[in-house]
C-alpha cells in the first residue's frame, strides 16, 4: 500500500476513535440528546448528570453535608440533614430547587434539567426500576397546614419519602390538612382538613396513597379510630367556640354512624369545643375535653352516652391528651394553664385527677414511650420538648428555648416503634428556624425534628413545607 494512502487510514482511524472517546459534559460516551430520551436508562443517563451536577454543586458550596451523588443508594440515604430528592415530587426536592431558586454558578442546561424533574417525577428508579423506599415498614404521616400538603417520612431512615398534594385530588391548596388517623388494618389512613371552605375528612389508601373516599363536616380537627370496629371518632377545631358535639363516622363507607342524629353526639349541657380526642387502648371509651369549658369528657362507645364530665381547673383551655399503654390514666395538654392534668381511670365509676405537671409555655400534642413510663409532650409557646417522668412525677426539656435548633413551635409528635427515636412536627410561622438554604420562598418552612431518646439530643432536622401540625406513625 502506498505511503500517502497508509497515512490517510491512519488519519481517518484516529478521528473515529477520538470521536468514538469523546465525552459530554455528562460523563457518556456520546453527547446525550436529553429532550430527545424516550425510555430513561440510570446508568446511561442518570448517573453521569449526577456526577456532573454534584462537582457542580460542590464548586458552587451547595454541596449538604454527608451526600454522595455517586450512586443511586447513596442519592437516596440524602444528607446528613435529610432527603434531596423527593420521588414523584420534582419541585420539592432540593435537587432541582439548587438550580432553580438560588443564585449560584449551579446551572444546568433547559434540557438536563427537564429530564432531572422528569426522573424525579417518575419516581427516581434506579437501573432495576426499583422507586425509593418503595418497601417502607415504618412511616410517620405529616401535615403541612400551611400548604394542603401530607408528607411521609421513612422513619428508619428518616428522610422524607413521599408528599401527597391534596390539590392533585382537587382539594384547594387552603385546605389545612391538621390531623392524621388509620384503620386498625393499616390499609387506609385519614386526613382532617380545617378550613371552614372546605370542612372534610378525607380517606386515602395507604399502598399508593390514592383518595377513596371523604365525609364533609363542620371543622373536624382531631381524630381517632376505634381498635376494633370500623367508627372514626372526629372532634371539632376551636375557631367555633358554639361548637356543642363531637362527629362520629363509619369509616368503611365514609357515611355518619347511623345514630340516628346524622353522626353528631351532642355534648353534655353547657359543654363546648371539644377539641381533644383520643379513644380508650381497650376502645369501650371515647375520650375528649372543652376547650372552653375547662371539662374532660368520657362517652361510653356501646351507647353513644356521655358517662362522666370531670373539671380540670379556671382556664385550664385542654387542647389534647395522651392514654398511658395500661388504660389506667388520662394526660391532658393544659395550654391556659401551662400544664399536663393527669385523670385517673382505673375506676369507671371513681374518675378523678390524679396530679398535675406544671410544665409553662403551652403543651400540645403528647406520645408515650412504648413503656409507658415516658410521656413526650410538644410545647408550642416554649419551642421545646417535655420530657415527663410518670412514675416519679418529674420532667425535663430538650430544646434552645428559641426555635432556632429547628423546635420552633412544635405542634405534633409521635415516636419510632422501637422507641428510639422522637419526632416532633414544627410550625416554624416565626421564622425563628433560619432554612438550611434560602430558596427565597423558604423562610418559614415547617419541620420535623427528630431527636434521640437515650440522649435527649437533637440529632437530625428534616424540613417540610409550611406550618408542620399534626401526623400520625404506623408501622407495616
Amino acid at each position: 500500500m502506498q505511503r500517502p494512502l497508509i497515512l490517510a487510514f491512519t488519519l481517518l482511524f484516529a478521528i473515529l476513535t477520538w470521536s468514538s472517546c469523546k465525552k459530554s459534559s455528562t460523563g457518556i460516551g456520546t453527547e446525550v440528546d436529553y429532550s430527545a430520551i424516550g425510555e430513561i436508562d440510570y446508568n446511561a443517563h442518570v448517573q453521569p448528570l449526577l456526577n456532573d451536577y454534584q462537582d457542580m454543586l460542590s464548586d458552587a458550596g451547595l454541596l449538604p453535608s454527608g451526600l454522595s451523588m455517586r450512586s443511586w443508594s447513596n442519592l437516596i440515604a440524602g444528607a446528613d440533614d435529610g432527603e434531596v430528592i423527593i420521588p414523584f415530587d420534582a419541585a420539592n426536592s432540593r435537587l432541582v430547587e439548587f438550580a432553580t431558586k438560588t443564585d449560584s454558578a449551579v446551572t444546568l442546561a433547559p434540557e438536563k434539567l427537564d429530564f432531572l424533574i422528569r426522573w424525579i417525577d417518575e419516581g427516581a428508579r434506579n437501573g432495576d426500576g426499583a422507586v425509593p423506599y418503595a418497601t417502607s415498614t415504618n412511616r410517620l404521616y405529616v401535615c403541612s397546614q400551611g400548604e394542603g400538603i401530607v408528607q411521609i417520612i421513612d422513619m428508619d431512615a428518616r428522610v422524607v419519602m413521599r408528599t401527597v398534594h391534596l390539590t392533585d385530588f382537587g382539594i384547594p391548596a387552603s385546605a389545612k390538612p391538621h390531623f392524621i388517623a388509620f384503620t386498625p388494618d393499616k390499609q387506609f389512613w385519614f386526613v382532617s382538613c380545617i378550613d371552614n371552605q372546605v370542612n372534610k375528612v378525607l380517606k386515602f389508601r395507604v399502598d399508593d396513597n390514592s383518595l377513596v373516599g371523604d365525609v364533609t363536616t363542620d371543622i373536624p380537627a382531631l381524630m381517632s379510630h376505634h381498635p376494633r370496629e370500623d367508627v372514626l371518632y372526629v372532634s371539632r377545631f376551636m375557631l367555633n367556640n358554639q361548637t356543642t358535639s363531637i362527629f362520629a363516622v363509619n369509616s368503611v363507607t365514609m357515611a355518619p354512624i347511623a345514630n340516628g342524629n346524622d353522626g353528631e353526639i351532642l355534648l353534655p349541657p353547657g359543654q363546648q369545643v371539644a377539641h381533644a380526642m383520643k379513644l380508650s387502648i381497650s376502645g369501650d371509651y371515647v375520650y375528649t375535653a372543652s376547650f372552653t369549658e375547662d371539662a374532660f369528657l368520657v362517652i361510653d362507645h356501646s351507647t353513644g352516652a356521655f358517662a362522666d364530665v370531670i373539671g380540670l381547673g379556671l382556664d385550664a383551655a385542654p387542647l389534647q391528651l395522651s392514654v398511658a399503654p395500661d388504660d389506667q390514666r388520662a394526660y391532658v395538654s393544659c395550654i391556659g394553664t401551662g400544664e399536663v392534668v393527669v385523670v385517673n381511670l382505673s375506676d369507671p365509676n371513681d374518675r378523678h385527677l390524679d396530679g398535675r405537671y406544671s410544665v409553662g409555655g403551652q403543651p400540645w400534642h403528647s406520645v408515650f414511650s412504648p413503656d409507658g413510663n415516658t410521656l413526650y409532650v410538644a410545647n408550642l409557646a416554649s419551642n421545646q420538648v417535655n420530657v415527663l417522668n410518670v412514675n416519679g412525677a418529674t420532667f425535663t426539656s430538650i430544646g434552645a428555648g428559641d426555635g432556632s435548633d429547628g423546635l420552633s413551635q412544635p405542634h405534633g409528635i409521635e415516636i419510632s416503634p422501637d422507641g428510639r427515636y422522637l419526632f416532633v412536627g414544627c410550625r416554624n410561622t416565626n421564622g425563628n428556624y433560619a432554612p438550611r438554604t434560602d430558596f427565597g420562598d423558604n423562610a418559614m418552612v415547617g419541620t420535623v425534628v427528630v431527636i434521640d431518646t437515650q440522649s435527649n439530643a437533637i440529632v437530625k432536622v428534616l424540613e417540610i413545607e409550611n406550618f408542620g401540625s399534626g401526623m400520625g406513625a404506623l408501622s407495616l
